[in-house]
């Protein structure tokens, strides 16, 4: 699995699933199961152009990865997942609304998506465990590195 961290403005980009039916309702940082075929990278541009019709930019992996104990997969079969978060930028030229959640997801997979303050993520709830514990760690790797709030 592969989760896309985005900020801009010091608010988090996340999204609420609605499958599979094991993570539906649940708010979490935007990803997606990798493919065959495929790597992080590819598979998180691969969710936001069709699910929020915008291409993202893969910048570095960060943080440590999370078991994620029992994730559904695209097969339906449930198995022990590792979420590897990704820092990423939307297009620099895009204009997002974001008190209005811009980029909409198209609810293929998501039904509802906002900027979260980076730091009070708890805004939004519930939250997937593995992605709620991360959004703190985000928020204490954000705040230490001045070149990424520049670059948002």
């Amino acid at each position: 699995m592969a989760g896309a961290v985005i900020v801009r403005a010091f608010r988090l980009f996340v999204a609420r699933r609605t499958r599979p039916q094991s993570a539906a309702g649940f708010w979490e940082l935007p990803g997606a199961e990798v493919r065959p075929g495929e790597d992080d990278r590819m598979a998180l541009d691969r969710v936001f152009t069709t699910e929020f019709s915008i291409s993202v930019h893969c910048v570095d992996q960060i943080l440590g990865e999370r078991l994620l104990q029992s994730w559904q997969t695209e097969s339906g079969d449930y198995s022990p997942a590792v979420l590897r978060l990704w820092r990423c930028q939307l297009p620099s030229q895009s204009t997002l609304d974001l008190d209005r959640g811009d980029p909409l997801p198209n609810h293929a997979e998501y039904d509802e998506s906002r900027w979260a303050d980076v730091d009070d993520p708890d805004a939004v709830g519930p939250w997937r465990d593995a992605d709620r514990l991360s959004a703190g760690e985000i928020a204490d790797h954000y705040h230490a590195d001045l070149v990424w709030q520049q670059a948002d």
